[in-house]
């Protein structure tokens, strides 16, 4: 038996059998070029030592004996699982993760295709069929929805990445905004800015989303600057009314939020922005109006099919991915939903 932690190649099998890398390769292949009893012998050495097939390898091999040419794009699978196929495309991060995605696949000779497990939601052993059938071998996962902490279907034997930290199971390499820097720099912005009072804004589902990394922020600036005066929003109900009642007895004088709900209450409580409030958005596109911190959510899809990639090209399943994190930082959007407030130094 070969070493477990050793990659099985054509190599191993072809010094195990003592014949060379082509001859395996066509007995893996069936040709009837080779001896049926070659043939048998091979194909029970490769079960034996377990090896298992780069489907990436075979389809660009495949396509070359077809005569095309090296010229094949393996496509990796973006899955989303929300009700409705599309409702993705209306939020801004969404799209920013297939643009980048896309964008680096492209180079490095990849395809990134949408798959909807609503089309499945009948038979769900049937997409792994379909991207078995394919030769995909390596999902990308974006967040999931709040109800969902799973694909809920077997996916072993892919190569998995997430985006996030929504995925539950299996335990897969995942690629994240930097959530502690995003809020500990828009806490240290505003303060630059002149405020001191600032209000933190952001549903617990929100918070519980990202590992509960956004209040780890807010606890590593209050420790870096112990002059800012933060008061956090912790409702009942979230709602707007209890937000508007919190905002007239804490008087925060920036509002810190990740969703656009947070904005459309905080322009609702008829303070002149930025000129009597603040706002500072955690997830605002470059080039935004709001203020805020933009999260680099196409370097995120990018980084997400370089892992991939990688796990795709070595062969490497879920089952045997190593749980890591990699996380990307946010840039400061100035904006116009703050200013500066002049202070009198005492």
């Amino acid at each position: 038996m070969s070493d477990p932690h050793q990659r099985v190649t054509l190599q191993t099998i072809a010094d195990h059998a003592g014949v060379t890398r082509a001859l395996v390769s066509m007995a893996l292949r069936n040709s009837s070029k080779v001896a049926q009893l070659t043939r048998i012998k091979i194909q029970g050495l490769a079960k034996e030592l377990g090896y298992t097939p780069n489907p990436m390898v075979r389809a660009l091999m495949t396509s070359v004996r077809q005569g095309r040419g090296p010229t094949y794009r393996a496509t990796l699978a973006f899955v989303t699982q929300y009700k409705t196929r599309d409702i993705w495309k209306t939020w801004h991060s969404y799209p920013e993760y297939i643009r980048g995605a896309t964008a680096r696949g492209q180079e490095l000779g990849y395809n990134i295709e949408h798959f909807w497990m609503g089309d499945y939601a009948k038979d769900p052993a049937r997409f792994t069929a379909v991207l078995k059938a394919r030769g995909i071998a390596g999902i990308i996962v974006p967040p999931l929805p709040i109800e969902k902490r799973s694909l809920e279907i077997d996916i072993s034997g892919f190569s998995i990445v997430a985006l996030g930290y929504t995925l539950d199971a299996p335990t897969v390499p995942r690629v994240c905004n930097h959530h502690v820097q995003t809020m500990e720099q828009a806490i240290q912005r505003a303060l630059e800015h002149g405020y001191e009072r600032i209000g933190i804004v952001i549903r617990d589902t929100d918070i519980e989303r990202v590992n509960h990394l956004w209040m780890a922020g807010v606890t590593t600036a209050q420790r870096r600057f112990p002059r800012a005066e933060i008061v956090i929003f912790t409702p009942a109900a979230w709602s707007q009314a209890a937000y508007e009642k919190w905002y007239r007895r804490t008087r925060p004088e920036v509002i810190i939020g990740v969703t656009l709900d947070v904005w459309k209450w905080t322009q609702a409580l008829g303070r002149r922005i930025p000129d009597q409030l603040g706002f500072l958005h955690l997830d605002c596109q470059r080039n935004d109006p709001l203020s805020g911190m933009h999260q680099n959510t196409h370097r995120l899809g990018g980084a997400a099919v370089e892992i991939l990639a990688s796990l795709v090209e070595g062969n490497i399943r879920c089952e045997e991915e190593e749980s890591r994190i990699t996380m990307i930082g946010s840039d400061f959007n100035p904006g116009t939903t703050i200013r500066q407030i002049p202070r009198v130094r005492k």
